[in-house]
C-alpha cells in the first residue's frame, strides 16, 4: 500500500490535471462561476496537501495552519460553487471565517509526529462545508423535478445528483472523521485505517474526479439558466416580465389552496404628462423607484413583474383585502422616499382583489383591474379592493 506522503503527492498531481481541464477545459469556454468556483477548490486542496508534506522543520505549524485553512476554505468554495448554480452569491467575509478561525486552532494546538495540529477542528469545518454544499446542491436538483422531458434542465439532473452525491458522501466521511476522532481518538487503529489521512487522500481524489466528470455539463447548464433569468426580466425595473409572472402566478395559486391570496394591480396617474411635460427619465426612474419599493416590501424573490408601461402586477400570497390595502399603502410610501426627486403629483393608484378558492389568476387580474378602474374614477393615488367602495379621499 502507498504511504501518505506518496499518496499525497499522486493527489497533487491529479489536482494539477483537474485545474488544467477544469479551468482551460471550461472555464476559459463557459465563463461559468461554477467552474471558476471549482478551479479555485481544485487549487487550494492541492495546495494544502501538498503544505502537509512540509512536516519537518521550524516553519511546520505555520505549514500546518495554512494546509488546514486552505483546505477547508476548498470546502467553501465547494459551497460557493455549488450557491452560484441558483444564482446566489458568497462574500469574501463569509468564505474567510471558517478557514480563520481553523487557522488560529491549528496554530494553539498541539501536533505530534502522528496527528497534524487541529485535525480534528480541520475535519469537523470540512463536515459543515460539503454539508452546506451538498444541501444547495440537492435543492437545486430537487427545482429541476418540475422540468418536462426536452427541456434543458431535466436533461442535468444526473449531473446534479452525481455531484450533490458526492457532496454529500464527502459530508458523511467528514462527519464520520469527526466522530471518530473525538469517540476513538486520532491513534487509534480503527480511526487511522478508516478515517485517518490516508483513506481521506483517496476519497478526496474520488470525489475530484467525479466533479470533473460533471463540470462542463453543468457549468453549460448555468450560463443558459442565467439568460433565461435574465430573459425573465424587465431590463428597466429588474421585475419580472409578463409571462414568467403568469406562470408562476398561476403556479402560486395553485400551490396555497385554502390560504389568502390577493392580487394586485398598480398603474401610475397621469404617467403621460409626466413624460411630456420632465421628459422620459424622469418617468424611467419614476418607475424604477417603484420597482426598487416592490422589492423593499415584498421581498426579492417577490412575485411581481412590470406588466406593461407604467402599470405593475403582483401576487400577494397569503394576504387578504385588509393586509393587501396595507401593503399598497406602503408601497405608495416608499415609492415616494425612493422617488425623493420626482416631480411633485408623482402617485400611483393601485386595484386589488383576493382569489377565490380555485379561481383562475387571469379571472383574479380581471377582477383586480376592475378595481384599479374604481380608484382611477374616484380620484386616483387610492387603492380599491374588487367588490368594496372606494373611500373618499
Amino acid at each position: 500500500m502507498l504511504d501518505l506522503e506518496t499518496l499525497r503527492i499522486v493527489q497533487a498531481s491529479v489536482g494539477a490535471l483537474t485545474f488544467v481541464l477544469v479551468y482551460f477545459g471550461t472555464y476559459r469556454s463557459t465563463r461559468a462561476a461554477y467552474a471558476r468556483w471549482w478551479s479555485l477548490v481544485v487549487v487550494f486542496s492541492t495546495v494544502s496537501s501538498t503544505l502537509y508534506l512540509l512536516d519537518t522543520g521550524e516553519g511546520v505549524a505555520v505549514a500546518d495552519a495554512l494546509g488546514n485553512a486552505l483546505a477547508v476554505l476548498s470546502g467553501g468554495m465547494a459551497w460557493a460553487a455549488a450557491r452560484s448554480l441558483r444564482g446566489l452569491t458568497v462574500s469574501a467575509l463569509q468564505l474567510a471565517v471558517v478557514p480563520a478561525v481553523i487557522a488560529v486552532a491549528t496554530l494553539l494546538s498541539p501536533r505530534s509526529d502522528a496527528v497534524v495540529a487541529g485535525t480534528g477542528f480541520l475535519v469537523a469545518g470540512m463536515a459543515v462545508q460539503f454539508g452546506l454544499a451538498g444541501r444547495q446542491l440537492w435543492i437545486l436538483r430537487s427545482e429541476q423535478e418540475g422540468a418536462e422531458t426536452g427541456d434543458p434542465r431535466a436533461g442535468i439532473r444526473a449531473a446534479l445528483s452525481s455531484v450533490a452525491l458526492a457532496a454529500s458522501v464527502l459530508a458523511g466521511f467528514y462527519t464520520i472523521r469527526t466522530v471518530a476522532y473525538v469517540a476513538l481518538g486520532p491513534e487509534s487503529k480503527a480511526y487511522t485505517v478508516w478515517a485517518g489521512p490516508d483513506a481521506t487522500t483517496v476519497v478526496v481524489m474520488l470525489a475530484m474526479v467525479t466533479v470533473t466528470y460533471s463540470v462542463t455539463e453543468i457549468s453549460r447548464f448555468e450560463v443558459a439558466e442565467a439568460w433565461r433569468r435574465r430573459a425573465e426580466r424587465d431590463d428597466l425595473t429588474g421585475l419580472l416580465t409578463r409571462d414568467p409572472f403568469l406562470r408562476q402566478g398561476a403556479a402560486a395559486l395553485a400551490g396555497t389552496p385554502g390560504a389568502p391570496t390577493s392580487v394586485m394591480l398598480a398603474d401610475f396617474d397621469r404617467f403621460k404628462e409626466l413624460n411630456d411635460t420632465f421628459g422620459h427619465a424622469e418617468g424611467d426612474a419614476a418607475l424604477v423607484a417603484f420597482a426598487a419599493a416592490c422589492r423593499e416590501v415584498l421581498g426579492p424573490e417577490a412575485l411581481a413583474c412590470r406588466w406593461g408601461g407604467e402599470e405593475f402586477a403582483a401576487v400577494l400570497e397569503g394576504v387578504d383585502a385588509e393586509a393587501a390595502v396595507a401593503v399598497a399603502g406602503e408601497l405608495a410610501r416608499l415609492m415616494a422616499v425612493h422617488a425623493a426627486d420626482a416631480p411633485a403629483g408623482t402617485t400611483v393608484s393601485f386595484g386589488l382583489a383576493v382569489a377565490a378558492p380555485g379561481e383562475a389568476l387571469v379571472d383574479v387580474l380581471e377582477r383586480a383591474d376592475e378595481a384599479l378602474y374604481l380608484a382611477k374614477a374616484a380620484g386616483r393615488d387610492r387603492a380599491v379592493v374588487h367588490g368594496e367602495e372606494p373611500a373618499s379621499s
